[in-house]
């Protein structure tokens, strides 16, 4: 299920590069949240990625490959695989 989760590539390849750790993890699902509960949450740029939330969905860019197309996932997809990357981090650090 978790390799699902954390489809499609794209986004595998977002989590990989940006969600380096659990805070930005964190922040980028409290952002999620506010998105959820229908009000404004501002954006997350890091180092090659920009985040925008919208209502029911988030769209994320890279900063610098023209090549990347923008991706758009629905938020609770996003929040769901944002949750199994979160904890891959904390399993990781835990080691």
């Amino acid at each position: 299920m978790e390799k699902n989760v954390l489809s499609p590539p794209a986004l595998r390849q977002f989590l990989e590069e940006e969600v380096r750790n659990a805070d930005y993890a964190a922040l980028l699902l409290e952002r999620a949240e506010t998105a959820l509960m229908g009000k404004d949450a501002p954006g997350a740029s890091g180092n090659a990625y920009y985040v925008a939330f919208h209502p029911g969905h988030v769209v994320i860019e890279h900063h610098y490959a023209a090549d990347w197309p923008p991706l758009r996932l629905d938020l609770e997809g996003f929040r769901t695989a944002l949750t199994v990357w979160r904890n891959r981090l904390a399993d990781r650090k835990g080691q």
